[in-house]
């Protein structure tokens, strides 16, 4: 069964919605938003992927029907979540306990399964637990907060950093809601300091280029799951934070050395706008760029 993400939960919710993160035809993971006004019947239908909903407001009735049979009749609270399962007929009778709120639809496919079953030292596929919204998960409910407030800026995800949430949030459901399988393989170590190096030179080579998950962790002859693991062990950072701090160091070299505009110096290293960059360097060096170039007495 073909499976359109987004389209699938405008069906369900009956809204338009905002793809927070659609990176389903390569890495197998689509997240979307919808905000919800008020009673709904939400027919999610069967499912062929694993489909985690996160609700961010109170529910005052909440009633869960699982293949024409009622599961559980209760009240919601904010941030709980459910994980539904594939082939399992679903439908949800919700009355919010709020003029609106906003719900979170994540979808795990095969691909995204199986990279973070290859971390768990697992040929096969993660298949993960039955939960219905009695689960209380600080980490899954702060995440599709910032998700949120992004859609609500309009800041999307650029694509390393969509990469790198879909995967944290994967591996972090596979850690903690996996159905038993086989033994967890050891930890991956630290990448040494030659791998960390020609990651590094990967990136600098063309600190403007667009730069995926994918690509570094093919560097390192990794999974994705695995890299970001193995880098953030190694390093502090995270990938996403690391191209970052790459690319402000070449912004301020080309700030010292070149009478360059701010905005072209942005856009030669890899950010999107001025404000963006202006954003991560202050982040970075505590400064504006402006500031910066006048203190080191730049041109």
């Amino acid at each position: 069964m073909q499976l359109n993400p987004l389209r699938h939960a405008e069906l369900v919710t009956g809204r338009r919605q905002s793809a927070l993160i659609d990176l389903w035809a390569t890495t197998g993971f689509a997240a979307a938003v919808s905000e919800v006004t008020g009673p709904h019947l939400y027919e999610f239908g069967q499912l062929p992927v694993p489909t985690v909903a996160i609700t961010l407001y109170d529910v005052r009735r909440h009633v869960l029907i699982e293949n024409g049979r009622v599961r559980r009749d209760a009240p919601v609270r904010a941030g709980r979540f459910r994980i539904g399962q594939p082939e399992c007929s679903v439908v949800v009778d919700a009355v919010p306990d709020v003029g609106s709120g906003k719900l979170l639809l994540l979808y795990l496919g095969e691909t995204v399964l199986r990279d973070v079953a290859a971390a768990r030292g697992s040929t096969e596929p993660i298949a993960l637990m039955d939960r219905a919204w009695d689960t209380e998960d600080p980490m899954l409910e702060f995440s599709a907060k910032r998700l949120v407030e992004a859609s609500a800026s309009g800041h999307r995800p650029n694509p390393l950093l969509a990469e790198q949430v879909a995967y944290t949030l994967a591996l972090h459901l596979s850690d903690r809601y996996a159905i038993s399988g086989p033994p967890k393989s050891e930890p991956m170590p630290p990448l040494d300091g030659t791998m960390r190096r020609r990651i590094a030179e990967f990136v600098r080579a063309d600190i403007g280029a667009p730069v995926t998950l994918a690509a570094m962790a093919k560097v390192a002859g990794m999974s994705p799951s695995s890299f970001i693991r193995s880098f953030k062990r190694s390093t502090g950072l995270t990938p996403h934070r690391f191209v970052i701090e790459e690319r402000v160091g070449a912004a301020k070299q080309l700030l010292a050395t070149s009478d360059l505009p701010i905005v072209d110096i942005a856009l030669a290293v890899g950010f999107s706008s001025q404000s963006h960059f202006g954003v991560a360097f202050r982040a970075v060096t505590g400064a504006s760029p402006a500031l910066y170039r006048r203190q080191i007495g730049g041109r």
